[in-house]
């Protein structure tokens, strides 16, 4: 179970500047197709939290004081988040380090050295702009499931569920990867792709489903589309849609303990800015609306995603998944298709994503689905890949980290010399020269005494930089090669496959174009 970056172990000293954990959500909606989501009243249960304080990120209180910003009015909710108590601190958050003042930075970096981003994270309680009703547990889940199972029994409102935390891979069966739950290390639980499976079940069958998961390792929950979360069994009957972050045998981006949400990046924000036409910092959002009918519906908001988000995501929706359960066909042949008869047989949302993907990575030409599986094919597992990426930065930038190294010892013993008492932070004696330390600092700053080590600090936060659009460039292939591959197979479902089939499978792309949620009309931050 990963919940931080590579970056942590490569840069330590800086590893405020990228933090790549885990964050889930889950959406269950209205399922009338082209009727805006507030004509029924939606029924709501949100759970969010790390495992634990040390993985309960601020990032994942943040999307669900977001998404509960979005909820329509008359919307009846739950929350269940962390250990369930508004009152203890359990959410972890950094100071913004380039928040500080440049002399506050420097003794940071100064006395904690390749750990002082650690040194700078406090906990706090949780700020969810939702009341808090309980922990995110199993027990928690299954009472709020027998309430929603209740309320909504003799009617067909929408249930949206919504999950955000950290998500592990069940090693001996990835079709059934877990949800983590708070605790869950010590007592041993965890939220399966079967025991959703399980209470989903328990809804009415005529309660529509609509599912958007973000945690690592999500798209195998796409399988809530087979009775039992069994991706062998046969179609549940009911209306289900989903989309998730990325596939089941990846880690996927967006929980960070960094308090600046400007910056935050990963799949809610991308799909939630585009549903609703304002990011979560109320900035407005345009574009995502590629079939000019007056509204963004979630394919088009998916398809916004994977040309947009910047990180190391590789989104799945649930036709995706049904197109590789019932849909056959070799890569070597599907990819030796033109991409004009791929361009031509894209839904107009699938045909932008395409374009903006083809200009990411530079492809052209009707022969472009056969140059970018052959380049996919050549690059090592993710696994494999991150080993080696890991291994050429860190050789590339050997020199860099030493000379930081040696920098920051030498400035720091010249610093315990003048001010023992910096040896002990949190005692009187600290407090009593911290100012006096710091006022030093800063005319030592303006005099350029320490130009070289924070030079060469931003060094290693440009080599940071580089390793990300590295990872977001070979994303961005991934995500390339799997739309093709969708859209032939639904071209080849619709013109080969089964009658039921092609029924069943325009039905769920309908449910994929749904509005989930009315636009936002306010500016929250």
């Amino acid at each position: 179970m990963q919940r931080n970056s590579w970056s942590t172990f490569l840069f330590p000293p800086i590893k405020w500047l990228l933090i790549s954990c885990t964050v889930g959500y889950l959406f269950v909606a209205t399922a009338n197709v082209g009727t805006p989501a507030t004509v029924n009243p939606l029924h709501v249960l949100i759970v969010g939290g790390g495992p634990d304080k040390e993985n309960n990120q601020v990032a994942i209180e943040s999307n669900v004081r977001y998404v509960g910003r979005l909820l329509p009015p008359g919307t009846v909710h739950t929350t269940l988040f962390a250990d369930g108590n508004p009152r203890h601190a359990t959410v972890l958050y950094d100071e913004d380090m380039r928040a500080l003042a440049p002399a506050r930075q420097l003794l940071t970096l100064l006395l904690s050295g390749r750990e002082g981003a650690a040194d700078a994270s406090h906990y706090r309680p949780p700020n969810l702009g939702l009341s808090l009703d309980g922990a995110a547990r199993l027990a928690p889940i299954n009472n709020a499931f027998t309430q929603l199972a209740h309320d909504t029994a003799s009617n067909s409102f929408p249930v949206l569920l919504y999950f955000t935390g950290h998500g592990s891979p069940d090693d001996a069966d990835k079709e059934n990867n877990k949800f983590d739950l708070w605790d869950g290390e010590h007592k041993g639980e965890a939220l399966s792709v079967r025991q959703l499976a399980q209470q989903v079940a328990r809804l009415p069958a005529n309660v529509p489903v609509t599912l958007v998961m973000v945690q690592c390792f999500a798209g195998s929950f796409g399988n809530l589309l087979f009775e039992g979360g069994d991706p062998q069994g046969q179609p549940i009957k009911r209306d289900l849609a989903g989309f998730f972050a990325t596939v089941k045998d990846h880690m996927a981006a967006g929980c960070t303990s960094a308090v600046n949400e400007a910056e935050y990046h990963d799949f809610t924000s991308y799909f939630f800015a585009a549903l609703t036409g304002r990011d979560r910092m109320g900035r407005a959002i345009t574009g995502a609306d590629y079939n000019h009918d007056g509204r963004v519906g979630m394919d088009e908001a998916y398809c916004y995603t994977l040309s947009h988000d910047v990180t190391i995501d590789i989104p799945v929706c649930t036709s995706d998944v049904f197109l590789r359960r019932w849909v056959k066909g070799a890569d070597t042949k599907i990819f030796q298709i033109p991409y004009s008869d791929v361009q031509a047989w894209a839904t107009p949302a699938q045909r932008a994503a395409l374009e903006a993907l083809s200009r990411q990575l530079h492809l052209s030409g009707d022969g472009r689905l056969d140059e970018a599986y052959r380049n996919l094919s050549d690059m090592p597992s993710s696994v494999a890949m991150d080993k080696l990426r890991r291994g050429a930065i860190y050789q590339r930038n050997l020199h860099t980290i030493q000379h930081f190294d040696a920098l920051r010892l030498k400035g720091r013993r010249a610093l315990l010399r003048q001010w023992p008492a910096l040896r002990t932070p949190g005692t009187k004696s600290y407090t009593s020269v911290e100012n006096k330390a710091l006022a030093a600092l800063t005319r030592q700053i303006k005099a350029g005494r320490w130009q070289d080590l924070l030079s060469t600090a931003g060094s290693l936060d440009k080599a940071v930089e580089s390793m990300e659009s590295q990872e977001a460039a070979e994303s961005y292939l991934v995500r390339f090669v799997r739309l093709c591959k969708s859209v032939v197979l639904a071209h080849n479902l619709q013109e080969h496959g089964d009658p039921a089939l092609q029924a069943r499978f325009n039905h769920l792309v309908e449910l994929e174009g749904q509005t989930l949620l009315s636009p936002a009309t306010s500016t929250p931050r």
